[in-house]
C-alpha cells in the first residue's frame, strides 16, 4: 500500500535540507542560459503594387504597310480556314471561303 505524503511532512523535509547545506547554495553557479538571438532586423517594404488598369478591348493597330507575298497568302488561307471551320467543313464552298477571306483582307488593310 502506498503512503501519502502530507503537506506538513513535505515542508519539514525541504526546510531541513535548506538549513543543512547553506554553503552549497551560495557556491552554485547560475544556470546556463540559451544563446540569445539577435533581434530581427525589419524588412524594408516597398509600396504595395497596384494592378494594371483594365483597358477596354480594341482592334489591334494596323501595320504601316499591308503584308505582301507569302504573308498575305498565309493570312488569307488562315481566314478561309476559320470560315470553313465555322460552317463545319461542308464541301463545295471552298472558293467562297477564299474570296470572302480576300475581301476581309482588303477591308482590314485598305489595299486596292
Amino acid at each position: 500500500m502506498a503512503t501519502r505524503k502530507t503537506a506538513s511532512k513535505t515542508a519539514a523535509r525541504t526546510s531541513g535540507k535548506a538549513q543543512d547545506k547553506p554553503a552549497a547554495a551560495a557556491t552554485r553557479r547560475p544556470a546556463a542560459s540559451a544563446p540569445k538571438k539577435p533581434p530581427a532586423t525589419p524588412v524594408a517594404r516597398s509600396a504595395p503594387v497596384k494592378p494594371a488598369p483594365v483597358r477596354a478591348a480594341r482592334a489591334p493597330a494596323r501595320p504601316a504597310e499591308a503584308p505582301t507575298g507569302e504573308a498575305r497568302y498565309r493570312w488569307i488561307a488562315h481566314a478561309a480556314y476559320l470560315r470553313a471551320e465555322k460552317r463545319g467543313f461542308a464541301p463545295g464552298q471552298e472558293v467562297d471561303d477564299w474570296l470572302a477571306a480576300e475581301a476581309e483582307f482588303i477591308a482590314a488593310f485598305a489595299t486596292g
